[in-house]
């Protein structure tokens, strides 16, 4: 059929009231369902019913994603009571086939038993595209259409960003991307720049299992930190896989090799207006186009309508982008409140509203998410990670243990992290009724774990924080979104959605429902971002804190150290941060190259803010080389401390000990507190007595002290001083060891205050300060290297070595310490890895092997 007319005819359907009642009246019977209500009224005739199934065969032949989505919808909807219908069975498969959907066939043939057969044309149709639309290099995997039109693109452009939804499979595209890119000649080294530390292991985890064996046998390796020159004696080349911070470390290192692609994944991150980092992101990114100016360029974001402002804010052709709205799977949104006992439909752009019986019957919200999440497995989005273990404790209590089989991979992974964090940490716990929470600051073999269990079915509740935000990859049937914040802050739109779009796991349902959930007159007071999913428009930090004179302003007053009244604090450490960074490009004018940022403001006619920045950046001893490494520091505060170095003229007084013991720790600790003036630049450590904590802390994380050892020695030391334990801010009374709420609570303190203040806070001023005596006296007399210390939790350098191979800090701690004898090393530097040996030797039981197994494959 012409495509023309098929759009035509497509445009009339949608605007067709008679389609539309009956699509009103499907999804009235899904809500019916779900919430245990009458279907007698609702049901589809005959005819209505077969009308329906034509109305998804002429939608699926458009080009529009919207029609697309809407042809998917139908059958998604009538599955259930409908599955077993021969004509259902028929339309539902010739719909897939057209949509180019192979995961929704597949699961109509294997959970559905679908054995129909396709009319001649459209099976002809499939095959063709089975064949074409192959995944290079693979068995059986097959784009779905949107996949390769965006595949297409991907491989005949140098610089493309794009966005879909949550549910797309971007970062399946992006890999088999990398695939093809692996083959170029010549070879080419490849950084992904990913948000989290989290992110860095996952997508270590999925290269190394769909990529291993093309990233050996074309001679590349993964790294996941800028600390390489240990590796540069193989003549390999490289995968990194970096967060801003370790790429702009990166960068700073003049004998690193050259870059030739850079895929940004999440880049909706430099648009997250109250995060300090989304100018990092933005800076990493900046200075390795300016570092490797003919790199190739993708950026890969969720939801996002206008993913050309990520090219744009680089100065980079805008119309290489792509977006869709075509899904794999569909979605089903509730809003439920409890207070007022009603639940709001969200069809379209209609919301029927209806209030079920078991609301009232059921009461709270815990039996609630039970009730709709029986048969399932369901995420429980919590605001804060104190809220998240509240609720999964809570959760547990309604939980019938007779009703939970616990199989024996929960009782092996409860063992391990009794062994690996303690004895009565709550999650071991609540994994035997099928509970678990999932947060950033959970060791990362925990979370792999946990991560694991959920994926595998041995977990049905997982209660979680923003972590799924960064883009973990937790697909689930159901998610139940009990605030609408992320943290303190409202949703974002994008935010929003790119949670909510986790509904729906592609091969194993054909849709998932996201349950709002309002039990507390203070949450879910705005409801508009519900609505919002297909107009999301994001606008990068730095171009939304120069856009308008109001802000400029700002940044002019931060110029001039003048104070910013009524901003927040975060508000105030973004614009200083901006203005670093004009400060710091102002002197690259001379040398002929004009950032992003310079060249904006010339057209903005701000030359009088350009030359109070080029003023206040000529008074600069310090380098540029430091400052270009340093930029979320105070300017002012980095060149003080450099000058103060160069003063200083005896090395031994400056140089940072080569033993890190307590003493050490805390002397340099209270040196730092007055040479960065932590009192008025960090929240954190505002109390300089704190010190004496963290140089306690620092001095075991240094030393290699395992976590359980840590933790172990924190309770003694509570318990013998009698100290006082502190929960959600309040005294709690002296510390009992007996108290699980005490014991947890320390943990979660001792694992949060590692990965945000020694290996955040700290590590960003060790790294500057190290930087700046490296620039003084050449990197052989520059003496230890604290930050990198820091960033690895050990002075070790074959521990070093196995982390930047993508282990954690125990498991190459533990590789060291029971399996040594199964690596290769020459000169106290690691060679390589006896396989064979390491993995008859270790220990199938110990929560170290599976990633092992992971990373080294097997």
């Amino acid at each position: 059929m012409n495509a023309i007319l098929i759009d035509k005819l497509t445009e009339d359907v949608l605007k067709d009231q008679y389609f539309k009642d009956l699509f009103f009246k499907a999804s009235n019977l899904l809500s019916a369902e779900l919430f245990n209500l009458p279907t007698r009224d609702i049901e589809l005739t005959e005819q209505e019913y077969v009308h329906l199934l034509r109305f998804a065969d002429i939608l699926s032949n458009s080009s529009d994603s919207k029609a697309r989505n809407k042809s998917y919808q139908i059958i998604s909807i009538l599955n259930h009571a409908y599955k077993e219908d021969p004509t259902y069975r028929t339309y539902s498969k010739a719909v897939f086939a057209k949509l180019g959907n192979f995961p929704a066939i597949e699961y109509l043939e294997k959970k559905d038993k679908n054995p129909a057969q396709l009319p001649f044309d459209r099976n002809l149709e499939k095959t063709a595209k089975e064949i074409i639309q192959s995944v290079p290099d693979t068995e059986g995997l097959i784009f779905t259409d949107i996949q390769y039109a965006l595949f297409t693109k991907l491989k005949n452009s140098k610089l493309f960003s794009f966005s879909g939804p949550t549910s797309m499979g971007k970062s399946f595209i992006i890999k088999s991307f990398i695939r093809e890119v692996l083959r170029n000649t010549p070879r080419e080294n490849l950084v992904i720049m990913v948000p989290t530390r989290a992110l860095i292991n996952q997508f270590t985890l999925d290269l190394k299992s769909e990529l291993g064996k093309y990233i050996e046998e074309y001679g590349y390796k993964i790294v996941t930190n800028s600390n390489v020159s240990d590796l540069l004696e193989d003549n390999s080349n490289y995968i990194f896989i970096l967060t801003p911070e370790r790429l702009l470390s990166y960068l700073s290192k003049k004998d690193n090799p050259s870059l030739g692609f850079i895929f940004v994944d999440e880049a909706h991150k430099i648009a997250s207006h109250n995060d300090l980092r989304s100018v990092t992101a933005y800076k990493a990114i900046e200075k390795t186009l300016q570092t490797f100016t003919d790199i190739n360029l993708y950026f890969a974001s969720p939801n996002v309508s206008n993913p050309e402002i990520f090219l744009e804010v680089f100065n980079k052709n805008p119309t290489r982008n792509f977006h869709t709205v075509e899904a794999p799977v569909s979605q089903n949104l509730f809003f439920i409140n409890m207070l007022e006992l009603s639940v709001s439909h969200y069809i379209d752009d209609y919301i029927k509203i209806f209030n079920p019986g078991l609301l009232s019957d059921l009461r709270e919200t815990n039996n609630l998410i039970k009730y709709l999440g029986k048969n399932d497995y369901n995420i429980v989005y919590c605001n804060s990670k104190t809220t998240t273990i509240e609720k999964s404790f809570q959760f547990t209590n309604i939980v019938n243990k007779e009703e939970f089989l616990i199989s024996q991979e929960t009782k092996k992974a409860i063992k391990q992290i009794k062994s690996y964090i303690h004895e009565d940490f709550y999650l071991a716990s609540f994994l035997e009724v099928g509970v678990a929470y999932h947060f950033g600051s959970l060791p990362q073999l925990v979370r792999n774990l946990v991560e694991n269990l959920y994926r595998e079915g041995h977990v049905k509740y997982l209660f979680c924080t923003s972590t799924l935000l960064e883009g973990v990859n937790l697909p689930t049937k159901n998610i139940f979104i009990l605030v609408n914040k992320n943290g303190r802050s409202q949703f974002t739109d994008i935010d929003f959605w790119n949670l909510a779009g986790r509904a729906g796991r592609l091969k194993k349902e054909l849709s998932g429902n996201i349950y709002c959930i309002k039990d507390d007159a203070s949450n879910w007071k705005n409801t508009t971002v519900l609505q919002q999913k297909d107009n999301i428009k994001l606008k990068a930090t730095i171009n939304k804190k120069t856009d308008t004179e109001k802000d400029l302003k700002k940044i002019e007053k931060t110029l001039l150290n003048k104070d910013i009244k009524n901003a927040t604090l975060t508000e105030k450490e973004i614009l200083e941060y901006i203005a670093n960074i004009i400060c710091i490009d102002t002197l690259k004018i001379d040398r002929g190259y004009q950032s992003p940022v310079i060249q904006k403001l010339i057209e903005k006619n701000k030359s009088e803010l350009i030359s109070i920045a080029q003023n206040k950046a000529e008074k600069l001893k310090i380098p540029l080389s430091v400052l270009n490494s340093n930029q979320s520091i105070d300017i002012e505060i980095q060149n003080k401390v450099y000058n103060s170095i160069i003063e200083r003229k005896d090395t031994s007084s400056v140089l940072l000990p080569k033993k890190v013991d307590y003493y050490n720790c805390l002397e340099v600790l209270l040196q730092f507190y007055d040479y960065y003036e932590w009192s008025k630049k960090e929240k954190n450590l505002k109390n300089r007595s704190s010190l004496s904590y963290f140089a306690l802390l620092m001095n075991q994380w240094i030393n290699g002290t395992s976590l359980n050892q840590i933790i172990k020695e924190s309770i003694d030391y509570y318990e013998s001083n009698g100290r006082h334990i502190y929960i959600a801010h309040e005294d709690a009374g002296i510390f009992n060891k007996n108290n699980k709420e005490h014991i947890n609570t320390l943990i979660s303190n001792i694992i949060e205050d590692i990965e945000g203040t020694l290996r955040y806070s700290f590590e960003k001023y060790f790294t500057h300060y190290y930087a700046s005596l490296v620039e003084i006296f050449g990197e052989e007399n520059a003496g230890a290297n604290w930050s990198q210390f820091l960033e690895y939790g050990t002075q070790n350098r074959l521990s070093i070595a196995l982390q930047n191979l993508g282990v954690s800090r125990h498991t190459a701690n533990y590789i060291l310490e029971k399996h040594k004898n199964a690596l290769i090393i020459e000169n106290n530097k690691l060679k390589g890895i006896n396989k064979n040996k390491l993995f008859a030797d270790v220990d199938k039981t110990n929560i170290e092997y599976e990633e092992i197994k992971s990373i080294f494959g097997y």
